[in-house]
Formats: C-alpha cells, structure tokens, sequence
C-alpha cells in the first residue's frame, strides 16, 4: 500500500516534468504533444533569443556568488554552534532557519523594502544579498551535520601540537569537511538558481533572472519556447542533481537537512 502510494506521489510530481520536456520537441507553433516527428526547432529558438542567454548568465553569476557567501558564511555560524554550544545555540538555529517559515512573498517585501533603504533595489548585490539569506537554513542545517561527523578529538590533538584555531580549521577541518562543503554549495546554487517569487521583488527590468524572464516572456506571448528554455533548465538541474548524488547521496543530504 505504501509503496502504491509513494508510485502515485512520484507521477504526480514527474508528469508536469516530463510533459513539459515532451512539448519542447514540437514542430508546431502550439503547446502540443508530438506523437510523430520531433524537432528541436524551439531549442534553436530559445538559444538565438538574447533576453534568455543573458537571463541564463545572470542567473548562473547570482547563484554562484550568492552560494559563495552562504557557504562561507554558513559554515563558520554552523562550526560555533556545533562547537561552542551555549543555552542560545537552539534561539540562534532558529534564527538562522527563520527565513523557511516566512512566506515567499511576505520575505520578498519585506527584502524589497531593505534593499530600497540601503540603495540596492535593482542592484546585483541586492539580489545576491536576498539569495543568500534565502538559502542560508539549508546551508547551515547541512553544514552543522557535516560539522558534527569531524571527530572532534582530531582538532584537540591539532591544537595541543601547537596549531592555533585559523591553522586547525584549514588543515584538518576544512579539508575533512570538503565534501559536505561542495554538497551544501551545489544546493544552494540549485535553490538560488530557480529562485523567482522573492526575485520578482528585487529586480527591475534590467536584472531579470531567467525564471523572471520566462515569467515575463509568458505574459507577452505564449509558444513553446519557453518549454524549450524550461527543458534545458531541467537538464542542467538533472545533471547538478546527479553530482549531488555521487557527492553525498540523496539520503545522506536528506538526514543532514531533517535530522
């Protein structure tokens, strides 16, 4: 019964997935289903339309740099709290996980209203700023768990042969840490990359990430393009999924994030 169960909630969730996939092979100006020929004409399109390679590079650099910081940042907060524990260490993980527990569009106001304050509205560094702080409980979940696998006797023998605290964290923390590391920041880049509803909020017509410029681009006009955009979409996350994998496994990832 459970797995009939868990059989329906993955077609469920797989079937847009796969439609949408399907429809991108269309040769017709419509959203059909082709059952004939394929054609790859409105992958030609989506790749000769400036607005989505630019949104595509926007994206990828927002990610990147916004994964950059959160990890760094994450994995110092998450090695004081596993380390250094306190009576304040649970109020501050809560802290740092508040931002799962506020609406997308309430924290895209609220962001918006930040940024404008701090001149950063339409700004890259506003909307890095407003990636990173939206992926920062999964980082830090992730990172606290891969923190808490590093014997912590290791870093004590570190330290009585004379290593002080930056020279352990780099030579015997961090290395053994490097895997959960690559794993927390391919997620984050996987969340920020496909981030839209607080994105909306903070970009102006000339920062469009490329879920936005989908968005958009489905408000003006509607053709397969955009399952074509969206299928490729799907296939780089397939293949960031895939690295996840091999890196730390679905399983492990999921018992670093809901221990």
């Amino acid at each position: 019964m459970i797995r009939a169960i868990n059989v329906i909630m993955l077609v469920v969730v797989l079937a847009p997935v796969v439609v949408v996939v399907w429809i991108s092979f269309t040769p017709t100006a419509t959203f059909v289903m082709p059952f004939g020929s394929l054609s790859l004409r409105w992958y030609r399109e989506a790749l000769s339309y400036p607005g989505f390679v630019d949104a595509f590079f926007l994206s990828v650099e927002v990610a990147a740099i916004a994964s950059l910081i959160t990890v760094a940042a994450s994995f110092l907060a998450a090695y004081g709290l596993v380390r250094y524990p306190r009576n304040a260490a649970p109020a501050l993980m809560g802290i740092f996980t508040a931002p799962l527990l506020v609406p997308a569009v309430v924290y895209g106001i609220a962001m918006l209203q930040f940024v404008n304050r701090i001149g950063l509205y339409n700004q890259l560094l506003g909307l890095v700023l407003a990636h990173a702080i939206l992926v920062v409980p999964f980082a830090i979940r992730s990172l606290a768990s891969t923190i808490r696998s590093v014997p912590e006797e290791l870093e004590w023998a570190a330290m009585i042969l004379g290593y002080n605290r930056v020279r352990m964290l780099s030579l015997i923390t961090l290395p053994l840490c490097t895997r959960g590391i690559v794993t927390a920041g391919l997620f984050c880049f996987l969340l920020s990359f496909s981030e839209v509803t607080t994105t909306i909020f903070m970009s102006g017509p000339s920062l469009q990430t490329l879920p936005v410029r989908i968005y958009n681009y489905m408000s003006d006009r509607i053709d397969p393009t955009v399952a074509a955009v969206s299928a490729l979409v799907v296939f780089v996350s397939l293949a960031l999924v895939l690295i996840l994998n091999l890196l730390g496994g679905f399983r492990r990832m999921g018992s670093r994030l809901y221990p």
